[in-house]
């Protein structure tokens, strides 16, 4: 009894251990059934789905904006494409892609051009081996094609003053290349020019064209060297300049009466006394103080050993007090930015660059034998006649008003 329980025992043992490895080769098989079933479908998506490429962009600090054109030609690249005869890969880029390079280049370089003109042209070129010849244009079109958005410079108001009047009647040029004239009979010289400027620091009433126009109402075309020679001419009496030290001593001469004539915008004659253009800051009115013929005076280089007269920079007709000045007022009237004494009379100068005569008249000195009732030269205003405009003057003008 005891045998037959021990057999059977050992029996199901055999039957247990039986069961365990079907079951372990069983799990077996199932993990290895699904690992292929997951590498059968990793490579049917890889097939499926091609795989992407990552570009990597060369610098991080490069724009758009810093390389315009550059950017363009890497966003408007054409692809490869297949041509139908060989059936491979070509870099050649079709006609529609090229035209659409050449269209995206002009448009950030600004020019303009239509893209069926460039695929075009492009084939002609490719064809011909020759670029397509531009239309010639004639002459009335290129006359018509000028840019409007240039500027070209007009006359300047130094040319206008050349050409705003004729020479005086009766009067002898002293200049080849300024505008000068004197006329011995009544005493005068006449100087052309033009009104530099109306408002600002006051130093000079006129100074030679390129000199101190900054400074000044009138640009004279005239060396001063060459006016001082007219005064010579008329028989006016130069004195002497101004001296600082070692004390102040005003300076002397002749007294000059300078006239000033121009036309107005409505072409009306206008005249006045230069005076009446300067604005005395003491006593609130046009300026009294008389001018007098001081000279000037010649300044030697040191290198060359040549001589120059000393208002040629500029010391002309002057309202502040210079050793240089030609015409000088015989006050004391300082020089310094602070303490300057005159100033433009803005509302009665005419507008900047208008042309102007000016005209200097020696003021006889007092004499025992003179008549006090009769009228000396200086008194005499100019006339129109003394002015006569040139018929290209209107031209000028309206030539500088539209450059």
């Amino acid at each position: 009894m005891i045998a037959i329980r021990t057999l059977f025992s050992v029996v199901i043992l055999i039957g247990f251990f039986a069961s365990g490895c079907s079951r372990n080769d069983s799990a077996k098989d199932l993990k290895a059934n699904s690992t292929a079933q997951s590498e059968t479908s990793q490579e049917t998506q890889s097939e499926q789905q091609p795989a992407m490429e990552v570009v990597k962009p060369e610098s991080s600090s490069e724009t758009d904006t810093e390389n315009p054109v550059a950017t363009v030609e890497k966003t408007t690249a054409p692809a490869p494409v297949k041509t139908a005869e060989s059936g491979t890969d070509s870099d050649e880029p079709t006609e529609s892609e090229t035209a659409g390079v050449e269209m995206s280049l002009n448009s950030a370089t600004g020019e303009s051009v239509e893209a069926g003109d460039s695929a075009e042209n492009a084939n002609q070129t490719e064809t011909t081996g020759k670029a397509l010849p531009q239309p010639a244009m004639n002459e009335a079109e290129s006359e018509t094609s000028e840019p409007t958005t240039g500027w070209t410079r007009g006359p300047s108001p130094e040319d206008i003053a050349e050409k705003a009047f004729l020479p005086p009647p009766g009067a002898t040029s002293l200049s080849k290349e300024g505008r000068l004239w004197i006329d011995p009979k009544q005493k005068r010289v006449y100087i052309d020019g033009y009104v530099a400027m109306t408002r600002g620091p006051l130093e000079m009433f006129a100074c030679p064209v390129g000199t101190k126009e900054h400074e000044s109402i009138v640009a004279a075309l005239s060396r001063s060297r060459d006016v001082h020679a007219a005064l010579l001419a008329v028989e006016a009496s130069p004195g002497t300049p101004v001296r600082f030290r070692p004390e102040f001593v005003p300076p002397t001469g002749q007294v000059i009466r300078v006239w000033v004539c121009w036309y107005d915008a409505d072409g009306a004659f206008k005249t006045a006394d230069a005076r009446e253009w300067i604005h005395d800051l003491d006593t609130n009115a046009s300026m009294k103080t008389e001018w007098v013929f001081a000279g000037s005076g010649f300044w030697q280089d040191p290198e060359d050993k040549r001589e120059y007269y000393e208002a040629d920079a500029g010391d002309m007709i002057c309202v502040s007090n210079f050793s240089s000045a030609m015409l000088d007022v015989a006050i004391s009237s300082s020089a310094d930015a602070d303490s300057l004494r005159f100033e433009p009379f803005e509302a009665k100068i005419p507008a900047r660059d208008t042309p102007v005569r000016m005209v200097l008249v020696p003021v006889p000195n007092p004499s025992d034998d003179a008549d006090p009732n009769a009228e000396t030269p200086d008194q005499v205003r100019p006339t129109a006649d003394d002015v006569p405009r040139s018929p290209d003057a209107s031209k000028s003008e309206d030539e500088g008003d539209n450059s």
